[in-house]
């Protein structure tokens, strides 16, 4: 269970907005939130678990087997769509129990004798009558000394929300894509790599790597193109494995190698609806 289960939904990290109470919520103000969400990393998780065999077989069967206790989170992604996902589930689940932390300006004294604690908190003073340079470089050198032998501060690590983003450096373009090819290898499974690449109309720089650039010959970009689909497919698998483990969006090859094969394969026994 989550430690932070009892606490409200505060505030969504990934969206630039507060989290608005429900119910009720105006229509508009939900149309602006889903329109940011399915630019989020929140959308790809819930297409990744779409994509998912093993979680669309625990969808089916409500809640049963292995993935009974994401399935409490995440809930049933194969028939809700993902603004009605988003409205039952994911707002709820992706927004931080606890305000994320600011910087506050205090220009009155009384204001700040508010502040409950000091712990891992900086107060300084800034008197206005100075060169704003001078201010700048002097607020730097403090920061510098009072972060020194700190940890660094990785963001998401902070999170206080039932579900975390784990840091990554997959860009949102490039999990579409591989779930995208991922997709259509369940739906033409008689395609091959480089057949496949063209329909999912991956572009890839033709000319052969060498002084004088030559151009390719078909042959060549056949190949070329089938080993890019090959990894895009491969990171696809990790992504979606990953995404069922509650590591998203990672693509690091976690999946066991005893059940690989498995997942693999039962990539081609559905085909996503988006």
């Amino acid at each position: 269970m989550h430690d932070e289960t009892s606490l409200d939904p505060v505030q969504l990290k990934e969206i630039p907005s507060t989290l608005r109470q429900r119910p009720p919520v105006k229509s508009d103000d939900l149309t602006d939130e889903l329109r940011k969400a399915k630019d989020s990393w929140y959308y790809y998780w819930y297409l990744a678990l779409k994509q998912s065999n093993e979680y669309r077989q625990c969808c089916r069967g409500k809640g049963a087997g292995r993935l009974k206790t994401l399935y409490y989170d995440f809930g049933d992604v194969v028939t809700l769509s993902f603004p009605l996902w988003w409205q039952r589930h994911g707002r709820n689940l992706f927004a931080e129990r606890k305000p994320i932390p600011t910087v506050n300006v205090y220009t009155d004294q009384h204001d700040a004798a508010g502040i409950k604690s000091m712990r891992n908190k900086l107060l300084i003073e800034v008197p206005l009558d100075l060169r704003q340079s001078t201010v700048v470089r002097q607020i730097n050198k403090i920061l510098k000394e009072a972060y020194a032998g700190r940890e660094v501060v990785v963001p998401r690590k902070k999170s206080t929300a039932l579900r975390k983003l784990v840091p990554t450096k997959l860009r949102k373009e490039t999990a579409e894509t591989i779930l995208n090819l991922y997709d259509l290898r369940a739906r033409y499974p008689k395609l091959t790599l480089w057949q496949l690449g063209e329909k999912a109309g991956i572009q890839l720089d033709f000319m052969a790597r060498s002084t004088d650039a030559v151009e390719m010959t078909l042959a060549e970009e056949r190949v070329r193109m089938a080993i890019a689909v090959s990894r895009y497919l491969k990171q696809a698998t990790n992504l979606i494995w990953n995404a069922t483990e509650g590591i998203f969006p990672s693509i690091k090859p976690a999946i066991p190698l005893e059940v690989k094969k498995r997942v693999e394969e039962g990539a081609t026994t559905h085909r996503i609806v988006k």
